[in-house]
């Protein structure tokens, strides 16, 4: 057992020993500045950000007790708001962040060297970070210094990537969350970012733009487009979920037209002069009164009774050939739209004084796409949300 552990103990000290005699060596590859007469720090031994994130993997916490450094390009500050007391260095491909004692005066693109003596390398909830640090210990460099922000799916996220600065293409926010800002007044927002491909096919929705109620753009709607978004992604162990920080809603490009439509917001009081849209016909199923709604005809269900479970029930598009596409039309705020679930399904009685079944797509399939305002009892028809007592209507 003995012989066992001195063996063990010399195998240890050699890859200590190895890491440390490599400091140097990897300091001089990358060219960072050697101490001079400018310096009132001093240097000590210099750590790579890659050292100490090998560091951080193998002891978890360790406190500087002498002289040392480490340098790194700052790539994530505090100018927004959306970060505070905190900082994000990156060194080629990897990164830390500075946990500060207080706010620093630190910008994207500073050079710097960071004086780790008093300061804890540890984490927070798996992202790394060098702690109890404190802003007078970090003498810039340089400023003004790019660091290209590596473009991946999101589903391409990995450790390795944390505290990195990243560029997500083809990017939205979720139609749901699109009518609220980036952050309420009292809290973190918290909105998923969808990743769709050329094609519109959702790639992947697992990142979680997390944004300060303290910052600049906390007040301001979401984007309403899809595009590319820049930014800091860390790690929350808690819920395994990996987290983006926008540096700048600058870096905020989501202009072009969005894969998953916009929600349309229930609309109008019901009444003649002041219809309800659809979205608020499928609200207010149930009422008692008679009630106006507006809408798109999109289409008409190829059954007369019995549930809608699935498209081979409906006709989206002409022609409508089906006996059951006389008694009814399918309505949308869209005339777009081909979910189910959007849309109202208007019963149309052969008996109605109106005479609205004249009107049907089976025997005018050029009313498809216009819009119909029509008045009826708000009630489910055919499984789904819909329109019986049909009487009174608008074509046009």
């Amino acid at each position: 057992m003995l012989k066992s552990m001195r063996k063990y103990g010399i195998l240890v000290l050699m890859a200590v020993t190895m890491l440390f005699s490599c400091v140097d060596k990897h300091a001089k590859e990358n060219n960072y500045p050697v101490p001079g007469v400018d310096f009132t720090l001093p240097v000590g031994r210099v750590y790579t950000i890659d050292t100490l994130l090998y560091m951080w993997h193998a002891e978890g916490i360790h406190k500087f007790e002498e002289d040392a450094s480490v340098y790194g390009i700052v790539v994530g500050d505090e100018t927004s708001g959306n970060i505070y007391k905190a900082s994000f260095i990156q060194d080629g491909d990897k990164a830390i962040e500075l946990y500060l004692k207080s706010t620093s005066g630190l910008r994207i693109g500073d050079s710097i060297r960071v004086y780790l003596k008093g300061a804890t390398l540890s984490e927070y909830s798996g992202t790394p970070q060098i702690q109890d640090l404190n802003p007078n210990n970090i003498t810039i460099l340089a400023n003004n210094k790019k660091v290209e922000p590596v473009e991946l799916l999101t589903s391409e996220l990995n450790t390795e990537l944390i505290c990195r600065l990243v560029k997500f293409n083809h990017v939205e926010f979720r139609a749901a969350d699109r009518y609220n800002t980036y952050a309420p007044e009292d809290a973190y927002g918290q909105y998923y970012l969808a990743q769709y491909d050329d094609d519109c096919n959702l790639v992947d929705q697992s990142v979680l733009v997390r944004t300060s109620n303290y910052a600049s753009f906390h007040n301001v709607q979401l984007a309403q487009g899809s595009g590319s978004i820049t930014g800091i992604i860390t790690y929350y162990s808690n819920n395994s979920v990996y987290q983006f920080t926008i540096r700048s809603l600058s870096e905020v490009l989501m202009e072009n037209e969005p894969c998953e439509a916009p929600i349309i917001l229930p609309e109008g009081s019901g009444t003649s002069s002041d219809p309800y849209n659809i979205s608020a016909g499928i609200l207010n199923q149930g009422t008692e009164d008679l009630s106006w709604v507006r809408g798109y005809i999109v289409g008409s269900a190829n059954i007369i009774s019995g549930v809608i479970t699935n498209d081979s029930q409906i006709t989206w598009e002409p022609p409508f050939t089906q006996n059951a596409n006389i008694t009814n039309f399918i309505v949308a705020d869209r005339p777009e739209e081909r979910d189910i679930n959007n849309c109202m399904v208007i019963y149309l009685p052969s008996n109605a004084p109106s005479g609205i079944q004249s009107s049907n797509l089976k025997d005018h399939p050029e009313n498809h796409g216009k819009m119909l305002k029509v008045k009826g009892r708000l009630k489910s028809y055919l499984g789904k949300p819909g329109m019986m007592e049909t009487n009174e209507y608008v074509l046009n």
